[in-house]
């Protein structure tokens, strides 16, 4: 042991350092590639996800301003921070009975490029990532007219989450006003 061999540690810890860390990071790129988070919110016991990429915001039940001649799934309209948003009521759409919302209701500010509306929610339980893989499509058959609304389904212990596709949701011809057409409903 005349010339023991010398060891730079200093240097070798911090090449054990960086090549945690660049695993780490691979690790958990490889694990959330295949995952989506979702906003998940409620109507009773039935369950819904709304990609969080399309959530702007969730807000307390203001004060929404009725507008006549406005369909029952569009109560009225909002002022958020100087900008007049639509507040779209989702129980009609998803044919769940309908009533007057109370205090505890709250509405999650949705986009997609322009398009954007408040959606009305009994309540919102949090954020929620899922794996891709965990999705389900809808039951075949499912082509009733709400079928193009829902991205598919995930089972859990809580019971059936239903992924919407607000894409879609927004695109529907349903949720336009057209501006035109009710001066014209209103001037005959």
């Amino acid at each position: 042991m005349n010339d023991p061999q010398q060891y730079d540690i200093p240097t070798i810890l911090e090449q054990m350092r960086a090549d945690y860390w660049r695993n780490l990071e691979a690790a958990e790129q490889g694990d959330l590639a295949d995952r989506t988070d979702y906003m998940v919110v409620a109507f009773g016991d039935l369950r819904f996800g709304l990609p969080a990429a399309a959530c702007r915001e969730v807000l307390k039940l203001p004060r929404i301003v009725r507008v006549p001649r406005l369909p029952v799934h569009l109560p009225g309209i909002i002022n958020l921070r100087g900008e007049i948003v639509a507040v779209t009521d989702l129980r009609p759409l998803l044919n769940l009975p309908a009533g007057e919302p109370s205090t505890g209701f709250r509405l999650v500010v949705v986009a997609d490029g322009a398009l954007r509306t408040a959606l009305l929610v009994e309540r919102v339980e949090g954020l929620q990532s899922i794996s891709d893989g965990a999705v389900a499509g809808l039951a075949e058959g499912a082509s009733h007219d709400l079928a193009d609304l829902f991205r598919g389904k995930v089972e859990e212990a809580a019971g059936t989450l239903m992924l919407l596709d607000v894409r879609r949701l927004l695109a529907r011809p349903e949720l336009t006003i057209d501006h035109k057409g009710t001066a014209r409903d209103a001037e005959e």
